[in-house]
């Protein structure tokens, strides 16, 4: 088509404005786009396989050496598993904060080989996440060898925080880190809208396994919200609401099903949804000490230098929402695990993954510009996986390291100041299963599950252990008045365990002591 001088000159200026103000931004967003499609290469996959296998075997439901290693949640969450082919259900019979699912896929290992099936959920739950994992690093970083350091970290803080397994946090935090990665991408503007399935499905499966998760959830629900009102599009947000409710209903429709039939509606919100964010405290440690526990044990592994890099700016610039969100979640579930008044390591579960992801940012920034400095030198000295580590640690004051040195230090020494204990509670399994009937129920005023596990009795209160979500003093209450009625036909008490003078004299009423030998620590009580 021919044109005259004039709309030659028309369409030229109108070409020259396009270029002004959109063509920068256009070429920016497809070279963006570029950047953050990040693909896994196969040898990272590698990596990433033989970490995940290692971390999962590293489990105590795996490797049944490592199982008096377990502490009193791990334990019990374990026994809760079985006691579900028993035909005692979590949240009605038994006490339990895990997401019904969670304890659905203990079960199934019952009832097939619990090794391998732990194995094997175990894996897959590591392997997720480590691959999600190292799509955010290298979106943030752009550094494939940063990305490796950073996952192999978070293996090793894994390991450290959270080790002999079975943690619920543990088996959600694939479907976080999908939701994560998700929102990264939409924030970024590269996903479309139907995809909000995916993410209402995540959150579901995530819920139903640590309802804890729903922190992550509800701030990101909020985040989206704010996000597409500041950009006017409240429209696709009202279309995103309803795929995120479609995806969440493929989920809760299918267990609600089971959990509607079990007749455990009630008290699974109770228990799950509404007990751990009304009710903080796991342990009676002193708060302020426990406070300053978290908080030394976060920044010494490397999980709270991302905090103050936060405060300084360093996530300025694009994607400032994704960092946002990130760090508010990783600040909430960090206040969470100082408000346990507890010195165990697992309550960092939660906060690892975003605070991981946090210090790496910053630390990036730092690292990259000191790679400048010297990249006269690069061709001498390489550039390898290693220097990121090392910088790691130098940043840390090699902190990490003492840390992982202290904790499995502190494993080993338990484990052999245990030994005596642990040789006591097999004989007495091994006592109780000659005496108990199909029918008989027992208790354990224990911090360990073992005698319940080898014996495979049903307890006779909804609190297995009296250590485990018994701090509140309505649930202490509770288990002392399941334990008044009297439905135990045996009670092993571990002295080392306090009791009220109530069930002492309960005890001292209703049961006789029995003398096992090989016994010295626990007492052994028969009903009369």
């Amino acid at each position: 088509m021919n044109q005259t001088p004039e709309e030659s000159l028309v369409a030229k200026e109108s070409y020259e404005d396009y270029s002004r103000s959109q063509r920068h931004q256009g070429v920016n967003r497809e070279s963006r786009k570029e950047v953050k499609k990040t693909k896994v290469p196969t040898l990272h996959k590698l990596y990433i396989v033989f970490w995940s296998a290692l971390t999962a075997c590293l489990s105590f439901a795996v490797l049944p050496f490592l199982a008096d290693t377990a502490n009193s949640l791990q334990s019990q969450n374990f026994y809760l598993g079985l006691m579900v082919t028993k035909g005692q259900l979590p949240f009605s019979d038994l006490f339990a904060t895990g997401g019904f699912l969670y304890y659905i896929i203990l079960a199934i290992g019952f009832f097939i080989s619990a090794n391998l099936w732990i194995a094997l959920v175990n894996f897959l739950a590591y392997y997720v996440t480590g691959i999600y994992l190292y799509k955010v690093f290298y979106y943030f970083t752009e550094d494939s060898k940063v990305a490796t350091i950073a996952n192999l970290i978070f293996y090793l803080l894994n390991l450290i925080l959270g080790f002999g397994g079975l943690y619920p946090i543990q088996w959600a935090m694939p479907f976080v880190m999908v939701s994560l990665w998700f929102l990264i991408k939409y924030f970024a503007g590269i996903i479309k809208d139907e995809a909000f399935i995916l993410y209402g499905f995540a959150g579901a499966a995530a819920m139903l396994l640590e309802p804890r998760t729903l922190i992550f959830w509800g701030i990101s629900f909020i985040t989206i919200g704010i996000y597409n009102i500041s950009q006017k599009h409240v429209a696709r947000g009202f279309y995103q609401l309803l795929c995120i409710i479609l995806g969440t209903i493929l989920v809760f429709y299918t267990s609600g099903y089971f959990i509607l039939n079990l007749q455990i509606l009630s008290p699974y919100i109770s228990q799950a949804v509404i007990y751990p964010f009304t009710y903080f405290a796991v342990g009676s440690q002193n708060l302020w000490l426990s406070i300053l526990f978290h908080l030394l044990v976060a920044l010494a592994s490397g999980l709270l230098l991302g905090f103050f890099g936060f405060f300084r700016g360093a996530f300025k610039g694009e994607d400032k929402v994704s960092k946002f969100l990130i760090f508010l979640v990783a600040f909430i579930y960090l206040v969470i695990a100082c408000l346990s008044q507890d010195f165990r390591l697992y309550h960092l579960l939660t906060l690892l993954p975003f605070g991981l992801i946090l210090t790496v940012m910053s630390l990036n920034t730092s690292y990259q510009r000191s790679l400048a400095k010297t990249s006269h030198r690069r061709k001498k000295t390489g550039r390898g996986a290693s220097q990121f580590l090392s910088y790691f640690l130098r940043k840390h004051l090699y902190l990490p390291i003492l840390v992982l040195i202290l904790s499995f230090g502190h494993l080993t020494y338990v484990s052999l100041m245990g030994l005596s204990e642990n040789a006591e509670r097999s004989t007495i399994a091994t006592y109780l299963t000659s005496q108990l009937g199909s029918e008989d129920k027992i208790y354990v005023w224990d911090d360990s599950a073992k005698i319940y596990f080898e014996t495979q009795a049903q307890t006779s209160a909804q609190f297995a252990l009296p250590t485990v979500n018994t701090v509140k003093k309505s649930n202490a209450k509770l288990l002392e008045d399941d334990l008044l009625q009297v439905d135990s036909e045996f009670v092993v008490v571990n002295p080392e365990i306090p009791m009220s003078d109530v069930l002492k004299n309960s005890l001292e009423a209703n049961y006789d002591k029995v003398s096992v030998e090989g016994v010295s620590t626990f007492k052994i009580y028969q009903k009369k």
